[in-house]
């Protein structure tokens, strides 16, 4: 049980006032949420990649969050930035820096550090195309790869880390921001145009500011850390 948690952002308390296995609920306490399980005072940033632990929770190893005092979530480009590039970088199947454009300004610099604790360390030729889509937050990356031997593999790599998510979801036929708008998961799609020995892949990620680029990422870290079900508080 979480004791009590703190926040300031409205759909964050929002969030935390009807999550099940929060006692009470406090606003305050700066960006994030701070929550106490007994004497144990622990918290979720976003958007801090020096932290010991960090990264999108779908690629992280749970033992150390369950262990974490603090840990943070990338912010909302990181977070598109991650899901579009994070398995291709785990397969070490990227060899140049990845084009990566929003339609939002996004901060370069954090995604290239947040990329870098999954081992890609030369960052991305980053662009900004602003487009209102209301509280959705688009990301298209357009990344060199090596040609694998099968182009399943990468779906393989994919679905390996997305397939048993709740929050981050495949779709290719409505293709559209009424998918994520309001919601707690985000969305990707790609295409790839296959060569030898390299082929261009184009992956489209997208979620909500105050879901999967939010305030849901947000609980889903304190759900895991807590050891919780993931979707307690925030189930699509």
């Amino acid at each position: 049980m979480i004791d009590r948690a703190e926040a300031t952002d409205p759909t964050l308390l929002s969030y935390l006032r009807k999550h099940p296995r929060v006692s009470s609920v406090v606003d305050g306490g700066g960006p994030g949420v701070r929550f106490q399980q007994r004497d144990w005072h622990r918290s979720v940033t976003i958007g801090d990649a020096t932290m010991d632990v960090c990264g999108l929770v779908e690629l992280m190893d749970n033992n150390p969050l369950v262990c974490a005092d603090h840990a943070s979530v990338p912010d909302a480009g990181s977070t598109l930035a991650l899901i579009a590039l994070g398995p291709l970088v785990r397969a070490g199947l990227i060899y140049e820096a990845p084009t990566f454009i929003t339609n939002f300004e996004a901060d370069a610099d954090l995604i290239g550090a947040f990329l870098s604790r999954e081992g890609w360390c030369d960052g991305v030729t980053y662009a900004c195309e602003p487009v209102d889509l209301g509280p959705v937050r688009v990301g298209s990356a357009i990344i060199a790869i090596h040609t694998p031997k099968r182009l399943d593999d990468i779906d393989d790599l994919f679905a390996e880390a997305y397939g048993r998510s709740f929050f981050v979801r495949r779709e290719e036929d409505a293709w559209d921001i009424g998918l994520v708008h309001s919601q707690a998961f985000g969305a990707y799609k790609m295409r790839i145009s296959p060569e030898e020995p390299t082929s261009l892949l184009s992956i489209q990620a997208m979620g909500d500011v105050d879901g999967k680029c939010g305030a849901a990422q947000i609980v889903h870290c304190m759900n895991v850390m807590a050891g919780f079900e993931e979707t307690l508080g925030i189930a699509p």
